[in-house]
C-alpha cells in the first residue's frame, strides 16, 4: 500500500515580542515536526494572498491533517531539499492546505 502523507516537514513559528520593563523584547522562533504530502506546482496559474495581502505565485502545497499553527512563517521539507516561506495555511474539516 502507498503512503499517502510520506513527508515529514519542519514548520517555524515565529512568537510575538512583547514589553518588558518598558523596553521591547523581540520574539524568538520555535519549530514543530508535521507530516503531511507535497504536491508541486509546475504553472504560475495558482495565486494567492499571503498576510500582507500581496498576491504571490505558489511555487507548491503541502496537504496535512495538522490544525492551523498561528504565527508559522515558513516550512522545511529535508527529504525533499525544500524551505520556502508560507503564503496562506487553509484549513478544511479534515486536513489543511499549506501553500508555498
Amino acid at each position: 500500500m502507498v503512503k499517502r502523507h510520506p513527508h515529514t516537514a519542519i514548520v517555524t513559528i515565529k512568537t510575538g515580542g512583547s514589553v518588558v520593563n518598558g523596553e521591547w523584547v523581540e520574539g524568538g522562533t520555535d519549530t514543530v515536526e508535521i507530516i503531511g504530502r507535497y504536491d508541486p506546482m509546475n504553472t504560475n496559474d495558482v495565486v494567492r494572498q499571503n498576510a500582507n495581502g500581496d498576491e504571490v505565485v505558489v511555487n507548491g502545497e503541502f496537504y496535512t491533517q495538522q490544525d492551523k499553527l498561528e504565527g508559522s512563517v515558513s516550512l522545511k521539507i529535508p527529504s525533499l531539499g525544500i524551505d520556502r516561506n508560507i503564503i496562506c495555511w487553509w484549513t478544511y474539516q479534515n486536513h489543511s492546505v499549506i501553500s508555498l
